[in-house]
């Protein structure tokens, strides 16, 4: 029994390096995403393109990096306090390179304060 402990240690360690790695996705930048040829899952974030903001049944709207542009579905409303501006949002989903459109399926507003401290913390 002893003997097998080291090899289901490091089997498990393995996995979950192998799992964590497949899981998790840092930010893309919206200009990122030209250089995406498959339809995938993408974290993108992004400037609200201002009066890009619409809502019939989903919400529409664009984002930027001051590159380049792409559309995001989202299938609900949710509120972006600053969507009236050029305020930053985290956009996760799937990308579709045909069209430049992300179908998303979490939205989060960057708050502008947030940014500021962590910017003054990294000087």
């Amino acid at each position: 029994m002893n003997r097998f402990a080291p090899i289901v240690t490091l089997t498990l360690a393995f996995g979950l390096i192998g799992f964590l790695t497949l899981n998790s996705t840092g930010y893309m930048t919206v200009s990122d995403l030209r250089n995406v040829k498959e339809v995938g899952r993408v974290v993108v974030m992004g400037n609200v393109t201002k009066g890009s903001v619409h809502f019939s049944d989903h919400l529409e709207f664009r984002i930027n990096d001051g590159i380049w542009e792409v559309k995001v579905i989202y299938p609900s409303y949710v509120r972006l306090d600053n969507v009236s501006g050029y305020g930053k949002v985290v956009v996760e989903g799937t990308y579709y390179p045909q069209n430049e459109t992300i179908h998303a399926v979490r939205v989060e507003s960057k708050c502008p304060s947030k940014e500021v401290i962590e910017a003054y913390n990294n000087d």
